[in-house]
């Protein structure tokens, strides 16, 4: 009898261990972590933003711009989440599109796709991502066609 209470003693706690492992997964909120840590295995991707206007979408904001909320919210990545201009994250940077990083970048040089995508990766962005900030509320909005704009930023794979 003892020992029957021992192994079902044991059980619980294994299985309460299992779970508290599993929820802290679950839990666990991705963080931006800047275009150079993509460029460690993206290198022609990279290349391509890097001679795009998104890399400089900070750089082309007039002094008191770079300070607007505002305007902070579609020229540096993540600011709608960190409220902080990180000279890391600044221009609209690969996670722009792609979702923080932080968590699905451990993941992802695996090539494990379905594992990535869980973990917030977003392989492929849809035309309303986009329109976050190409959309009327911008002061340079000239209207928005995904399918051309695709043409100018897109990358290899």
């Amino acid at each position: 009898m003892r020992t029957t209470r021992k192994i079902i003693l044991i059980l619980l706690v294994t299985i309460f261990m299992a779970l508290l492992t599993v929820k802290s997964g679950w839990v666990q909120e991705a963080a931006y972590v800047g275009a150079a840590k993509c460029k460690m295995c993206h290198v022609r991707q990279h290349k391509v933003w890097t001679d795009s206007e998104h890399a400089k979408a900070f750089e082309i904001l007039k002094p008191e711009e770079q300070k607007d909320p505002k305007c902070l919210t579609c020229h540096v990545t993540g600011y709608q989440t960190i409220q902080v201009v990180k000279s890391e994250l600044t221009g609209v940077q690969c996670e722009a599109c792609h979702g923080p990083g932080s968590v699905y970048i451990k993941i992802h040089p695996k090539k494990d796709k379905e594992g990535s995508r869980k973990a917030g990766l977003i392989a492929r962005p849809d035309p309303d991502s986009c329109k976050a900030c190409h959309n009327e509320k911008s002061p340079t909005f000239k209207g928005f066609d995904y399918a051309k704009m695709w043409e100018a930023i897109k990358h290899p794979k």
